[in-house]
């Protein structure tokens, strides 16, 4: 039995011992020329902030670039093709476009409204959730990402 306790025993004295020990005075490890002084009490009066009242920050009004020319005529050409049922034909001019502008919250908008045409709702809840990455503070836009995630999903 005591070999049991032994161990235990010693151990907490030995630990003891070790944290009573003094430890070598090695110096500062930064030379005594190098050390920066301390910096100096201010002078003067000390003046107190002001405070103010608090006011909402404003909200930084986003302008919508405009698509350039050749994403311009594709979208066009996808509206004509959308109309005449040419679904197909229709999300490969719209993703002709992507590939020049990707981050275009439009062009992901109006492909998701395609995909949901040809009952590809997943597709289509993913692409208009894509569009609503985009839209930083299009309110609109927003709101119809979110009404036609809303049709796809249910």
């Amino acid at each position: 039995m005591l070999k049991k306790i032994f161990p235990f025993a010693v151990f907490p004295l030995l630990l003891a011992g070790c944290a009573t020990a003094p430890l070598p005075d090695r110096g500062s490890p930064v030379p005594p020329q190098s050390r920066a002084e301390p910096p100096a009490p201010p002078t003067g009066r000390y003046k107190a902030p002001e405070i103010s009242v608090y006011r909402e920050p404003v909200m930084p009004s986003y302008a919508k670039p405009a698509p350039g020319r050749a994403v311009q005529v594709l979208m066009a050409q996808a509206r004509q093709q959308e109309q005449a049922g040419e679904l197909v034909a229709a999300a490969g001019s719209l993703e002709r476009a992507l590939r020049i502008e990707p981050k275009n919250p439009v062009l992901w908008n109006r492909l998701a409204h395609v995909r949901y045409k040809q009952k590809r709702y997943s597709l289509a809840a993913s692409l208009a959730a894509k569009s609503n990455s985009f839209a930083a503070q299009d309110q609109a836009l927003r709101a119809d990402n979110n009404a036609l995630i809303g049709r796809a999903r249910y």
